[in-house]
């Protein structure tokens, strides 16, 4: 649907010229999301956001704002991230870019 745009944390000059306010952001720890209005969300909060972008998540709305969700989510999104390679991906998906692919220039 068009309604979220991805870009790669790693590539810091693009990051830091479209999204001047995730210039001390820990991409390595968590995921963000920038809004139209320059809202930035972090980490479970980023993602309860991005669920809002699409009517293929608009059934997780409930689930993701029901009392205690931003207790419970921001510890399971924690133990998510900090375990994502664990999971048996198989794919470059998991994988960090080594700091040797970036350009030199």
């Amino acid at each position: 649907m068009h309604v979220l745009d991805y870009y790669d944390a790693h590539d810091e000059s693009r990051i830091s010229m479209t999204f001047p306010e995730l210039r001390d952001a820990d991409f390595d720890n968590a995921m963000f999301v920038v809004t139209e209005s320059r809202e930035v969300s972090r980490g479970f909060f980023a993602f309860r956001r991005m669920i809002w972008g699409s009517p293929l998540t608009w059934l997780l709305i409930p689930i993701f704002y029901f009392p205690g969700a931003g207790f419970v989510g921001t510890r399971v999104y924690a133990w998510i991230a900090k375990n994502r390679l664990k999971f048996g991906c198989r794919s470059e998906a998991c994988t960090l870019p080594s700091l040797s692919r970036k350009d030199p220039s």
